[in-house]
């Protein structure tokens, strides 16, 4: 995971076989946490956020992991993306997400942008990434003035304060993490795997669906 203090770290080092997982039960405290007070979350539909920080490895390795899950997600759960920023200084990276959003470009560039970051294909200046962030768009064929202005918009400006509003409120202070229906949290280092951990995603699921009935 990556916590407030440390917002680029190396590969993780969690186990990769998950073949016992099955039989392993989910405790509170453990493989998941209760959130109190409660988060905001969609009464429509059970919300799973996740979590993430494209300056965060872990978060680029479980990834995929989340991606197959959400295909075969439940029809009555809506996944949302939050993207996290420890620092306002790194609220450009949070801003780039809702950029991508706006424009359409989520799909195509925000893999080959969060590969970038992690392993430094190409230079971000930590300390005010926004120049570099715009660089990078502008090689990838993205026309500048336009991504200015819309990572300067008052929707993604707005975006960018909801989301650290959303992750405040389900009191999250490392990434990867999934919130489930503004009542719980886990994770993979909660879980102990990335593979394990949709498998605990679905378990939240449940005890939401069947809180709410």
């Amino acid at each position: 995971m990556i916590t407030r203090r440390q917002f680029v770290l190396g590969a993780a080092a969690l186990p990769l076989s998950g073949q016992l997982f099955a039989a392993q039960s989910f405790t509170a405290g453990k493989e998941y946490l209760v959130v109190t007070p409660s988060a905001p979350t969609s009464r429509d539909k059970i919300e799973v956020v996740l979590f993430f920080a494209y300056t965060c490895s872990h978060c680029l390795q479980f990834e995929p992991h989340f991606a197959k899950w959400a295909k075969t997600a439940p029809a009555d759960v809506a996944i949302r993306i939050c993207p996290v920023a420890w620092q306002p200084k790194l609220d450009p990276f949070t801003q780039t997400y809702f950029s991508l959003e706006a424009l359409g470009l989520v799909d195509k560039l925000s893999m080959p942008f969060f590969e970038s970051v992690i392993y430094q294909e190409h230079p971000y200046n930590f300390e005010n990434p926004s120049a570099d962030i715009s660089d990078f768009m502008a090689k990838a064929g993205v026309d500048r003035q336009k991504w200015e202005q819309t990572m300067r918009s008052f929707s993604v400006m707005n975006k960018t304060r909801q989301a650290r509003q959303l992750w405040n409120a389900y009191q999250i202070d490392s990434t990867p993490m999934i919130g489930v229906g503004g009542i719980y949290a886990t994770g993979p280092h909660l879980v102990g795997t990335r593979e394990g951990t949709p498998a605990c995603i679905d378990y939240l699921i449940e005890q939401v669906r069947a809180q709410r009935k």
